[in-house]
């Protein structure tokens, strides 16, 4: 009796043994299977990353092509267009010649009477004018150069690849349809096409900062 009951404990021990043998090989061969999966998930991540990495280039490229053809074809019409010409040597006249006559005044204050003649200031009245005149140029200037830094700087973040077609499409457009314009509006093409991409840019960055604040 006591030799059935040693042999039976044996018998157990030894389907014990053997069940766990098969639990660890089982446990090993879904180990592996799930390793396997996992590098082939990674595998197929990897190549899924790198089609859509090379997609991505192709696209930027034929982008890029189209938009250099577009700023070339933007040109020609530019160059073709005398009226966009004249307006835009007006923008560097026009300056220079209120500069020039700012300076003129400066040097001989002056002012026009009720019959169009030029009357100069006496010497005290004069240098009081061109303090005076030199305070507020000076006051204007930095206070223009601090508000435009400040926009150049908001620009300069908001500006991407829409602003740059933007651009080109309002240049295109003026270029193409400034004569008729002119007809109607008596304005620069130049400062027109400022006022549109500043619009643009002012409207872009209103509705960034709602959406950040919502």
């Amino acid at each position: 009796m006591q030799i059935q009951v040693n042999k039976s404990s044996v018998e157990a021990v030894d389907e014990a043994q053997k069940k766990q043998k098969e639990a660890k090989k089982k446990a090993r061969t879904i180990e592996y299977q799930f390793n396997k999966a996992q590098e082939e998930v990674k595998t197929v991540k990897k190549k899924t990353d790198c089609e859509i990495k090379k997609l991505k280039n192709e696209a930027k490229e034929k982008e890029t092509f189209w938009m250099r053809a577009y700023i070339i074809l933007v040109l020609l019409t530019v160059i073709k267009n005398t009226v966009f010409q004249k307006d835009l040597f007006a923008c560097i006249t026009v300056p220079l010649r209120f500069w020039y006559r700012y300076i003129e005044w400066l040097i001989h204050p002056s002012e026009l009477n009720i019959l169009g003649e030029r009357e100069y200031f006496s010497a005290g009245w004069s240098w009081f004018l061109r303090i005076m005149a030199i305070l507020i140029f000076l006051g204007l200037g930095i206070s223009s150069e601090i508000f435009v830094l400040r926009k150049i700087e908001q620009y300069r973040k908001a500006w991407d690849k829409y602003s740059i077609w933007i651009l080109l499409i309002s240049v295109s457009s003026i270029a193409v349809i400034g004569d008729v314009v002119r007809k109607y509006f008596p304005i620069n093409l130049i400062l027109l096409l400022g006022l549109i991409n500043i619009a643009a840019m002012e409207i872009k960055i209103y509705c960034h900062n709602k959406r950040e604040l919502y």
